[in-house]
């Protein structure tokens, strides 16, 4: 019987923004920022930092199960460009670097869905964070209404896991006080939240909307296309 549902972030609660002018926000603002503070950089050199960063950071959750930090990649980005900053100096390139230009938007049928779906179970948020902290993401959570339908949220950044690791999986489970053949988690990313759930035992729901039926595989359980398909499976 099923007593939990665990939900990844992005694009499955919130759209992922894809804006190329949104990187190129976040670049502009970082070299004024480090500028004002008497570095001088070129765009493209702190445009290849932040990339390089996200990639490793990519890679260390996929590869490796562990998450390199907003803090870790602002060390990365730090030292790929040579620089040596003060402690305030570092909390404002740091500020910077992990602010949300635009607050992203909630994916489709998340309103809808949330409120049903709290009613019947118990239900947790496991996030790979990227480059906005935990602490960031909660309140955007709370801004649109959605943080009180969940029990438990679990973001990489604190935990130091990252799916696919079943370390995170487990770990929200013990926290929620519910066995893994007991759970379900939601999520968009094959490689990660359903390889990650999968191994921990509990049932998977990947949420494709682009994927052709013929792409789904022994990796998951279900298949969906919205969130909305929820209501009918649970």
């Amino acid at each position: 019987m099923l007593k939990a549902i665990t939900f990844d972030f992005w694009d499955t609660l919130y759209k992922i923004p894809r804006n190329e002018g949104f990187a190129k926000w976040r670049v502009d603002m970082f070299q004024e920022t480090v500028g004002d503070m008497g570095y001088l950089v070129d765009t493209d050199s702190i445009r290849e930092a932040f990339y390089d960063s996200w990639q490793y950071a990519y890679h260390s959750q996929i590869e490796c199960g562990l998450d390199l930090t907003p803090r870790g990649q602002m060390e990365f980005v730090l030292d790929q460009l040579k620089f040596k900053l003060s402690m305030d100096e570092w909390k404002k390139a740091y500020e910077v670097y992990t602010s949300i230009k635009t607050p992203p938007q909630l994916n489709d049928g998340v309103l809808e869905v949330l409120p049903v779906l709290a009613s019947r179970y118990e239900m947790a948020v496991i996030c790979n964070t990227g480059i906005s902290p935990g602490l960031m993401l909660r309140d955007l959570m709370r801004t649109d209404g959605i943080f009180g339908y969940f029990a438990v949220t679990v973001f990489s950044d604190e935990v130091r896991w990252a799916k696919p690791n079943v370390k995170i999986f487990e770990y929200t489970l013990q926290q929620l006080g519910v066995p893994n053949y007991a759970a379900a988690h939601v999520g968009d990313n094959s490689n990660t939240d359903m390889v990650g759930a999968r191994a921990a035992g509990m049932t998977t729901v990947w949420l494709a909307p682009d994927a052709h039926i013929t792409e789904i595989t022994a990796d998951c359980d279900y298949r969906i296309r919205s969130l909305s398909e929820l209501l009918q499976l649970f």
